[in-house]
């Protein structure tokens, strides 16, 4: 793993001419960055736009969203209905760039997505310059892959592509079934046509809002091991802040024990002291006798990792998307079926992917050796 100045670099996303994109992390605050080594060009603000935290001669530094992903996972396998909407949010993004004179060709593996919010990375590097209308419409093709005849934007796109019509097109026609959603919809006396709102993340500012019983929500946990019989404290709800949508539950959330961390002891009775020290130094050569005597595990023994899922009759697959340098565990396999223990060879970061039935897939990163990793399903 490289490091380049605060930031570790995890993995290449892509190689651009001279460009090398990274997937990094900021060393002082564990942050996910994009770091874009040997960029050359001058960074571009807007909405849309992934902020920039750092430009030094080396690289560019951007903020990355946490939750999001490349859209190169999704290529030729993007779910028709969720490409139209990023389509149509890239095609404002663009639109409003060309307005500011700056043409930015868009790639997957710089355009991230959380939801139906997409970021567009590296606007106003050199080797992006080009045509938006052309990248758009490839970027289409890209992800949608053999299913690209049936979607509803294909005609759009290509007369975009052949200048016929503007990006304004996109975004200002409604959305694909909007008209349709409204036509069904009743209205009673009186009522008016209120503009779209994404709902609040607070409960009570909605309570008769139901959780849909129809999809899960997963959360990744690692649970801190219980020592001396110790319980270990539940983990607690957190709240999105208000005025954001919720993110893709990928929070890792640790908290620490309601009770100490060490074992309480009552001081011994003065007649009874001897004893007690007596007692305590044979326990203590107990101790160093068994820890002498252990066999010494080999150096390729492994680490072993539990998994536990959260109400446990829930099954989760976890995958290896990527192992550490040294590693000779082979990236795409499955590890298990939690609940249940995996062995890793090497110490390091692991980057996992979760799956669970009726839900999106979740990455992780887990670090080898730690604590065991709680699948909370809900």
């Amino acid at each position: 793993m490289e490091v380049l100045g605060n930031y570790w670099l995890r993995r290449i996303l892509a190689r651009i001419a001279s460009v090398v994109v990274y997937e990094g992390q900021d060393t002082h605050t564990g942050m996910p960055v994009m770091v874009l080594k040997g960029a050359q060009g001058t960074p571009a603000l807007g909405e849309g736009v992934l902020p920039l935290l750092e430009e030094t001669p080396e690289a560019w530094v951007l903020e990355w969203p946490i939750g999001a992903v490349p859209l190169s996972q999704y290529l030729g396998v993007a779910d028709l209905e969720r490409l139209e909407h990023w389509v149509r949010e890239m095609a404002h993004i663009l639109a409003s760039l060309k307005a500011q004179g700056v043409s930015h060709a868009p790639i997957p593996e710089l355009c991230l997505v959380k939801g139906k919010r997409v970021w567009l990375a590296g606007v106003g590097l050199k080797e992006l310059s080009g045509e938006p209308e052309k990248a758009l419409a490839a970027l289409a093709r890209a992800l949608a892959g053999e299913r690209y005849p049936e979607f509803p934007l294909r005609e759009t796109l290509e007369r975009i592509e052949a200048k016929e019509d503007p990006l304004e097109v996109l975004f200002s026609e409604p959305a694909h079934g909007v008209q349709e959603a409204e036509a069904l919809t009743p209205k009673t006396p009186g009522q008016e046509a209120q503009p779209f709102q994404e709902p609040s993340s607070k409960p009570e500012e909605a309570p008769s809002r139901l959780p849909s019983t129809s999809r899960k929500v997963l959360s990744v946990d690692p649970v801190p091991e219980a020592s001396n019989g110790q319980e270990v404290s539940p983990t607690k709800e957190t709240t999105p802040p208000e005025g954001k949508t919720p993110s893709r539950p990928r929070v890792i959330r640790i908290e620490e024990p309601e009770e100490p961390s060490f074992t309480v002891v009552e001081p011994p009775r003065p007649r009874r002291r001897s004893l007690l020290l007596g007692l305590l130094g044979a326990v203590v050569l107990l101790g160093l006798a068994l820890l002498l005597l252990r066999p010494s595990s080999p150096s390729g023994g492994g680490y072993v990792m539990e998994f536990r899922t959260d109400p446990p009759t829930e099954r989760a697959e976890v995958f290896l998307l990527e192992a550490p340098e040294g590693s000779r565990m082979a990236p795409g396999q499955l590890l298990l079926t939690a609940p249940g223990r995996a062995e890793f060879d090497q110490k390091g970061v692991y980057r996992l992917r979760i799956r669970v039935a009726g839900r999106d897939p979740v990455d992780y990163l887990l670090e080898v050796p730690g604590p065991p990793l709680v699948i909370k399903v809900r």
